[in-house]
């Protein structure tokens, strides 16, 4: 191999090293991804979704209610909130 051959190599390796950290830098981390909670039988469970981490501004949600329907508005997305109430014993 020629020394410009090896040279160049080098210059490419470092380019895509500079690149890389340069990437996790601005992009930090991956964050691990997060599974939509499950609805237990024997509560109501609410989701809303929120159009940032910040949680003001609900663009979405949906409720499943003790009797097993649900209603829903709005859009999904990658921000959740989830909350659940125990129903009430039937009678």
């Amino acid at each position: 191999m020629s020394r410009r051959n090896v040279t160049l190599r080098r210059s490419l390796a470092m380019l895509a090293a500079t690149a890389g950290a340069a990437t996790a830098i601005i992009f930090g981390p991956a964050a691990p991804a997060q599974a939509i909670p499950h609805c237990r039988a024997g509560y109501q469970c609410s989701y809303f979704y929120y159009s940032s981490a910040d949680h003001e501004t609900i663009v979405g949600g949906r409720t499943i209610f003790c009797d097993g329907t649900t209603d829903s508005f709005g859009v999904t997305s990658r921000y959740l909130e989830f909350s659940t109430a125990q129903c009430p014993d039937p009678l």
